[in-house]
């Protein structure tokens, strides 16, 4: 689960799942949903794959790591994310991300550190990352 909430010049997304992957694919499903083209203007071509290996000093910066990985994608590569298969082992994040080719929408400008969590809270992940739009 994601909601947004709203914030000056800036997003506030939290996240909700039962593991850490978890947690992540719903951070790739919110900033698809912010990046993506409007449905009539996406591309047909064919997913891509890309492999991804990050490794931060504690979970909330391998989130802001894993969203920054998926902004390059999207500036960068002209990528629209759509799904990832990861594997978190403490503070590493390895897998793949599919993702489509098109015109992101240049929503995102970067991640912040502002109000960053990611921790288990009653038997349940969280976390928080505020995006600068």
């Amino acid at each position: 689960m994601y909601r947004f909430v709203d914030h000056t010049a800036e997003l506030e997304v939290e996240l909700e799942a039962g593991s850490p992957e978890g947690v992540l694919e719903e951070a790739l499903r919110a900033f698809a949903e912010l990046v993506a083209e409007p449905e009539d203007e996406r591309a047909s071509a064919e997913p891509v794959e890309r492999p991804v290996e990050l490794v931060a000093s504690d979970l909330p910066s391998l989130l802001a790591a894993w969203l920054d990985e998926l902004l390059f994608l999207a500036d960068a590569e002209r990528l629209v994310p759509e799904s990832a298969e990861l594997s978190v082992s403490g503070t590493t994040a390895t897998g793949l991300v599919r993702a489509r080719p098109g015109e992101p929408r240049p929503l995102v400008k970067a991640v912040t550190l502002h109000r960053l969590r990611f921790r288990r809270e009653d038997g349940v992940w969280r976390a928080r990352v505020v995006l600068d739009v």
